[in-house]
């Protein structure tokens, strides 16, 4: 008796059929959006969960909307407390301290300054996108924006019971120098925003594998463009800060 063996040879046009990467997660919560201390977990501590959040397009509104809502929160509490201190240690400050109620003006004038600059920079920021290679959505650009604005705004948040307790160490005169306890408030969102800039790199850095790519990039594209977005946004925030405590601090 004969053995007869079958090998199956496959057709020299044949090839293996390539590997269709899975789609994104329609969010890390299902199919419905993160909730609100979920939100705040993913900021703190889900930052690739979140990028998984942000690509699901039924989940993507309710994230920027809930993003957006963080970082006027962080900013206007900070905000708050800056103005408590610039009201109250006004005797204090060598010049003169600000005019009217910084207490009641200053939350507003850094809301409409960081998130304002924001929404003003949302152009320049697509544009740099789109020049570094990534065929990102406005709306992907807009919500990257808002991530690193949301979380400097709730790390304002974990900052704003220490800062407060210096004011009150410098009203009680534990602590001197009332000048310098004033523009450290004011600085702080522009230090804490530099965690804000290192979660916007890492979530570009998760998004290159999943975007498409519209021309050959060369090395470090990524970092250039993260500069592109710091420097355009450094150059529009302080000043429309100053700009803005000016005008409110006559009315106000």
């Amino acid at each position: 008796m004969e053995t007869i063996l079958a090998i199956s040879v496959p057709a020299p046009d044949s090839a293996p059929s390539p590997t269709v990467p899975a789609s994104p997660a329609p969010g890390v919560w299902g199919q419905e959006p993160p909730s609100w201390p979920g939100m705040l977990d993913l900021i703190l501590r889900g930052q690739s969960h979140l990028t998984r959040v942000l690509l699901d397009d039924r989940a993507l509104p309710v994230a920027v909307q809930k993003l957006l809502a963080l970082s006027l929160l962080g900013f206007g509490v900070h905000g708050l407390v800056v103005g408590f201190a610039a009201q109250v240690l006004r005797p204090e400050l060598p010049w003169g301290g600000p005019i009217g109620h910084p207490v009641v003006w200053m939350p507003l004038a850094l809301v409409l300054a960081f998130v304002g600059g924001l929404a003003v920079c949302l152009p320049s920021f697509y544009f740099y996108t789109q020049l570094a290679g990534l065929d990102a959505s406005f709306r992907l650009v807009t919500a990257q924006a808002l991530r690193a604005q949301a979380t400097t705004a709730v790390l304002l948040l974990g900052v704003a019971p220490f800062y407060a307790a210096l004011v009150l160490g410098c009203v009680a005169g534990a602590v001197s120098n009332a000048p310098l306890v004033v523009l450290a408030g004011v600085g702080t969102p522009f230090v804490v925003g530099l965690y804000g800039q290192r979660a916007l790199y890492r979530g570009f850095s998760e998004l290159v594998s999943v975007l498409p790519l519209t021309h050959r990039r060369r090395g470090h594209f990524l970092q250039r463009m993260i500069i592109c977005w710091t420097v355009v946004y450094a150059a529009v925030a302080p000043v429309a800060l100053v700009r803005l405590a000016q005008a409110f601090g006559g009315l106000i």
